[in-house]
């Protein structure tokens, strides 16, 4: 076989790489969001409040953020393979034991174990896709990524299914043996990509930028690397805070509004389809207009949109809202990574998105913590959603000082060259 040919089976398997990394990605972010359609069930035969349940939320993503960081470094040292396989089971296994819990502190430690299993699946499979490409990279990692935006509604509307035909404890159950039947033996298909075999027999290790001819210089960075992480993992916990508020809670304000169970759960569905073509949209903005700004104008649509919830009252409103709040929410996700590209150098930029990940972790789960305490003290979720358009707005003024950091820096160094 011929170099020419050996290079078009390699560009073969990048995709079938993209649609494994996708699959995770969706019944990853899927398995967080799930959450939604299960408080009602659980908080009427448990007794909980909703802040309470709600925490486990919170629980979950510090978890899932923190193993991250650990996590990618083990796939750098070990490949994708093995970390993602070991995740999967450790999912399997958490959903199965939810199914069997029966307080609040084993919930919660539950709900960890979950954060840890789904830990393995984000920065080593993207990663992994990205290692796989030259070209067309930035369409890899969007339509990976995409696919888990679909996850938002697919899995928790599933399980909304499952809820009303087994219960909650059969619809843990259900999830748990689907991931350790399906999800398991998918992770055997991750494969090494060709440049980083050849960079274990000692070429050189510097992952994705091994591909054809030697990259190009980077440019001085405008920025510290540390200060432009700092900056933008802030910006995270603000943005996702502002986010997890409807993704977690929309489809139990549609169902105190009147909604049936699989008409709310209709709600987180057609906002992850609007997200779908929304994170494709925004992955080519950001190629035109540059990550911040494509940042900002996702961060001004969220924060515009996210209070409407509670003013909608019908399945039409819910739905037309969802679906436009997931066209434009969604950028804030890849936007956050294309800006770590652009500010971070090569050799800093895993650190870098595994910290900006981890905040942006931290803030769904205070954001979703959040609307469920304030409705316990309320009993609305006004209150709740208007806490999400402040964070909202916090967003927008950390991203806004950040550009002008940046004008001012350009100026600068212009005039500096000038002289």
């Amino acid at each position: 076989m011929n170099q020419s040919d050996a290079q078009a089976r390699e560009a073969r398997y990048g995709w079938v790489m993209v649609a494994v990394a996708g699959s995770f990605m969706l019944i990853s972010v899927g398995s967080m969001s799930a959450l939604a359609v299960f408080m009602k069930p659980l908080t009427a035969e448990m007794g909980w409040l909703r802040g309470e349940t709600s925490f486990a939320y919170l629980t979950a993503t510090i978890v899932l953020g923190g193993g991250g960081i650990l996590m990618g470094h083990l796939s750098d040292r070990y490949s994708a393979r093995p970390v993602v396989a070991a995740g999967a089971v450790v999912l399997g296994a958490a959903f199965l034991l939810l199914a069997r819990q029966g307080g609040l502190g084993q919930f919660y430690a539950l709900s960890a174990l979950m954060g840890l299993g789904i830990s393995t699946f984000q920065a080593p499979l993207l990663a992994s896709v990205g290692n796989w490409f030259t070209q067309n990279k930035g369409l890899a990692i969007g339509a990976a990524s995409a696919l888990g935006g679909l996850g938002n509604g697919v899995v928790p509307f599933a399980a909304g299914y499952l809820i009303t035909g087994l219960g909650w404890r059969g619809a843990y159950s259900t999830l748990g043996i689907f991931v350790l039947a399906v999800m398991v033996p998918l992770a055997l298909l991750i494969k090494r990509a060709p440049m980083l075999a050849g960079a274990s027999r000692g070429s050189d290790p510097r992952g994705d930028e091994l591909q054809g001819d030697a990259p190009a210089p980077e440019k001085s960075p405008l920025l510290n690397p540390w200060l432009a992480t700092f900056w933008i993992g802030t910006a995270a916990v603000f943005c996702c805070a502002a986010m997890a508020t409807p993704l977690l809670h929309v489809v139990s304000l549609a169902r105190d509004r009147g909604l049936g169970h699989q008409e709310a759960a209709g709600v987180l569905l057609l906002i992850s389809i609007g997200s779908f073509f929304g994170r494709l949209a925004y992955g080519r903005l950001a190629d035109i207009i540059g990550g911040l700004r494509a940042y900002m104008v996702s961060s001004a649509s969220q924060t515009l949109l996210v209070f409407w919830f509670v003013r909608m009252t019908s399945m039409a409103g819910f739905y037309a809202l969802g679906f436009v709040f997931g066209l434009l929410y969604c950028g804030v996700m890849i936007c956050l990574v294309v800006c770590v590209r652009e500010f971070v150098p090569i050799a800093r930029r895993g650190v870098s998105t595994g910290v900006v990940f981890f905040c942006a972790w931290l803030g769904m789960g205070l954001g979703g913590w959040q609307a469920g305490f304030f409705f316990d003290v309320t009993g609305d979720y006004t209150v709740s959603f208007a806490n999400a358009a402040v964070a909202g707005v916090i967003n927008f003024l950390i991203l806004y000082s950040l550009k002008c950091h940046i004008a001012r820096r350009e100026f600068y160094q212009l005039k500096a060259a000038a002289a």
